[in-house]
């Protein structure tokens, strides 16, 4: 199976919250993990933003960072190629999605996953009504 996780989706192998084990359940059985370059920075920030608010430790910080930089190497990402720039114009015209979403949703569908995770309703929603099969986490 060729597992798309978005970021919210990403997040929660490292953040234990709600929905957590489901992804960890999922990634578990999928053949191959496939995730937009926006996935670094974007998980990064989290990581950086909970650190500012004092809910990771610096040493915590570090550590997920770690996990992160080794979970990439086992990880197909994505760059963004010319493809995914007009995918994602089309999602844009076609779906109500920020623009970063939009790239997450080009970027499975470039990939043709199975499988798209996210915590995002409308993330969801989108990706749904443009063919991908979808799961909530």
């Amino acid at each position: 199976m060729k597992l798309y996780l978005d970021s919210s989706a990403l997040i929660k192998r490292y953040i234990h919250e709600t929905g957590s084990e489901k992804v960890l359940n999922l990634c578990s059985k999928a053949d191959q993990l496939i995730l937009s370059v926006l996935c670094v920075p974007e998980a990064v920030s989290t990581f950086c933003r909970l650190k500012r608010q004092r809910h990771l430790t610096e040493d915590v910080y570090q550590l997920l960072k770690k996990d992160l930089e080794e979970d990439l190497q086992e990880a197909l990402i994505v760059k963004m190629e010319e493809e995914i720039i007009e995918k994602s114009v089309e999602c844009l015209e076609k779906q109500p999605l920020s623009t970063l979403d939009s790239i997450h949703l080009a970027t499975a569908l470039f990939q043709k996953c199975d499988l798209f995770l996210s915590a995002d309703i409308q993330q969801r929603k989108a990706a749904q009504a443009m063919g991908l099969k979808v799961e909530a986490v």
